[in-house]
């Protein structure tokens, strides 16, 4: 990684059109959160590889691959300070590395690699899944300025340590970009053996929505200016939150709830979301626990 530390908003760039769409979401957070952006290009050197390859000065392409992201941010936002950062090694290794000092890290779903029926990249998956800072995958049009549309900000809530995280930057960004939040906690009704009788489906919900209110409560205080929509859902946590997010924003998520395993670095309703949302989807890692 560069000698000068990685600092503020992180976009990774590889020259296609959801690497635009990344540096034009990462423009606007770097913007409203007054922090310089890091564009970072990461390229592999094929080795000893036994097919035949044309001579080509791969170092060179890369370069050139930066310079035109960086170009197009000083053509987005003159005043805003952003460098380009070009690495060799494997982009999501890159990337993580970064994620250890930086802000957010920002996205495209796929690159220039992907398969054409592959929804999330690899180098995506991996860093979502490993990176310390929130991430955000840039899903939707490339021609959208998600910037310039506030909308709603969409945060799935249940409770765990990822959730709380994922509601304190879902109240933030909202703040930032004059959202509205609404928080969602999926309920699934499912049958379980010795239930009391009293233990209903109604009682449920409203200790749910109940439950929902006390967690939301510190994040009201913290952001009075923040209109707040909340409500409880019966249904899969997936499809609940891929319903809810139509049309919004932004979608944040913790990595994992209260169903992962200790040690499950991406749940599968963060994964499923990261994968088939429609709009942009931040994925927040809970604080580490230091006997992790």
């Amino acid at each position: 990684m560069d000698a000068e530390a990685i600092t503020g908003v992180v976009a990774g760039y590889d020259g296609s059109q959801n690497g635009i769409r990344a540096l034009d979401w990462a423009v606007g957070e770097a913007q409203s959160r007054g922090l310089p952006l890091t564009v970072i290009h990461a390229w592999e050197a094929f080795i000893g590889s036994p097919v035949a390859m044309p001579v080509v000065d791969l170092r060179a392409v890369a370069q050139e691959t930066l310079d035109g992201g960086v170009e197009h941010v000083r053509k987005q936002a003159p005043d805003l300070p952003v460098r380009g950062v070009l690495e060799c090694g494997r982009p999501a290794a890159e990337l993580i590395e970064a994620g250890q000092s930086a802000a957010l890290l920002v996205l495209g779903p796929r690159g220039l690699g992907g398969f054409a029926g592959m929804v999330l990249g690899s180098v995506s998956a991996q860093v979502v899944a490993h990176a310390q800072c929130p991430v955000v995958i840039a899903r939707g049009d490339p021609g959208r300025r998600p910037e310039v549309e506030p909308g709603r900000v969409v945060v799935g809530v249940d409770g765990s340590p990822a959730s709380r995280a994922a509601l304190a930057m879902a109240f933030a960004e909202a703040e930032l970009h004059d959202s509205s939040v609404h928080a969602v906690a999926a309920w699934e009704s499912v049958p379980v053996k010795g239930l009391p009788p009293l233990a209903d489906e109604a009682g449920i919900r409203k200790a749910a929505r109940e439950r929902l209110d006390q967690l939301m409560l510190p994040m009201r205080e913290l952001h009075p200016g923040v209109e707040v929509r909340a409500e409880v859902v019966l249904g899969p946590p997936r499809g609940v939150l891929l319903d809810a997010s139509q049309g919004a924003r932004l979608l944040v998520v913790g990595s994992r709830g209260l169903g992962g395993f200790r040690g499950l670095l991406l749940g599968s309703v963060s994964h499923a979301l990261v994968q088939h949302a429609t709009c942009p989807v931040a994925v927040v890692h809970a604080p580490q626990d230091p006997d992790d």
